[in-house]
């Protein structure tokens, strides 16, 4: 959001994916019922294909559908009739995969039969589809008690089962790909997310595990699309480790930090030098980041008990998406006034000059743009005010 299957069947499966004779002809199908849904559209995306644009087939009066496509290598498509409540199957070629759910709750009824690898994904999605539902809860209740007299240990509470929920869901994918790692599922198990859109995995934190998967797949078919992606991947992030600094920066205590100008979401410019505040913290995040997003609230806390008296954020956002970066300083109610981002993610050219690499990542300077400290925590940040502006 799972049975155990013969290495034969995969065998045979990955023997017609790699066929070189051209002169047969190979064909995947998809088939089956999805109770309640009859006379709706089912949407189909082929991830191997570039663009993403959907295609729809009619589903019939009794929840029939099917669809077939001639393919010698395998597919990634993902099935939705709501694309919040999807489905994602890995056919092979000459596999005849059949599909039952139940509408409304596809993504949490539906089960495969006749590929392999759609088998083994379903297991992973399951179990990744109840992480993402107990997170859901979670939130829920803690949007149904904001005004609660004892919120901050709600707020704890609800933090700490998240944690767990994170965690679990974190090992069981760790285990999963190093149990199949010549698996397309454990393909898809590397781009998973959970919660707030948080990555599960990211290339440079975890990079062994991409490394594992794109080798066992390199080896058992070396000329498919979904193989070739993974691959040009990982050759672009080992050749970037060569090149990269150590994590936390060039930067040191002591240091002055070069002037920054860059655009807040309105295209206004915001230039460092130009902020009056006597303490501030120059910090980078993402909306993707989860550590980053848990700090959030107790950095507000700090930020509003020092904002008059000379504190002040300068927070440089490493996005991709501007609806994603606006939605995040609004959903985790970011209150200083002080966003900008270049909008090009990790290629940011102001995280490059640092030597950032990953974040969260801060630096909080004085007024003469002077590093008083790097990679403080909310609470460390606070007990550093605290001295400075005592």
């Amino acid at each position: 959001m799972y049975k155990k299957t013969l290495y034969v069947a995969l065998a045979l499966c990955l023997a017609a994916c790699n066929s070189g004779q051209k002169e047969v002809e190979h064909q995947l199908s998809v088939s089956g019922t999805i109770d309640g849904a009859a006379g709706k559209y089912l949407k189909i995306i082929d991830m191997t294909k570039s663009g993403f644009l959907p295609d729809s087939i009619l589903i019939g009066d009794s929840g029939r559908f099917a669809f077939s496509q001639k393919s010698a290598e395998p597919k990634d498509f993902v099935l939705y009739i709501e694309p919040e409540n999807n489905i994602r199957v890995l056919p092979c070629p000459d596999e005849q995969l059949m599909l039952t759910a139940t509408y409304p709750n596809v993504a949490e009824t539906f089960e495969v039969a006749g590929s392999p690898e759609s088998e083994r994904l379903a297991r992973l999605l399951r179990k990744h589809h109840q992480s993402n539902a107990m997170l859901d809860t979670l939130n829920q209740y803690y949007m149904s008690h904001q005004l609660d007299r004892n919120i901050a240990q709600i707020v704890a509470d609800v933090r700490s089962k998240s944690d767990s929920v994170y965690r679990t869901d974190r090992q069981f994918h760790e285990q999963f790909i190093t149990e199949n790692p010549g698996s397309l599922a454990s393909y898809v198990a590397l781009s998973s997310k959970l919660g707030l859109r948080t990555n599960l995995f990211n290339i440079q934190d975890d990079f062994k595990y991409f490394e594992m998967v794109d080798t066992a797949l390199m080896n058992r078919y070396d000329t498919i699309a979904i193989t070739t992606m993974l691959s040009r991947y990982v050759s672009q992030e080992r050749a970037m480790q060569t090149m990269r600094p150590k994590r936390g920066g060039q930067i040191s205590v002591g240091d002055t930090m070069p002037d920054i100008a860059l655009s807040n979401p309105y295209g206004d410019t915001i230039r460092v030098s130009n902020l009056k505040a006597k303490y501030l913290l120059v910090s980078f995040w993402g909306s993707w980041c989860r550590p980053c997003r848990e700090s959030h609230p107790e950095l507000r806390k700090v930020f509003r008990t020092y904002r008059y008296r000379g504190f002040d954020i300068y927070s440089v956002a490493l996005e991709r998406s501007l609806d994603d970066w606006k939605n995040t300083i609004r959903e985790d109610r970011l209150i200083w006034v002080n966003h900008v981002s270049e909008l090009n993610y990790m290629d940011s050219k102001v995280a490059r000059q640092l030597g950032i690499d990953a974040v969260p990542f801060n630096l909080l300077i004085d007024e003469n743009r002077v590093v008083l400290a790097k990679n403080l925590t909310p609470a460390q940040l606070d007990a550093k005010l605290a001295e400075l502006l005592k």
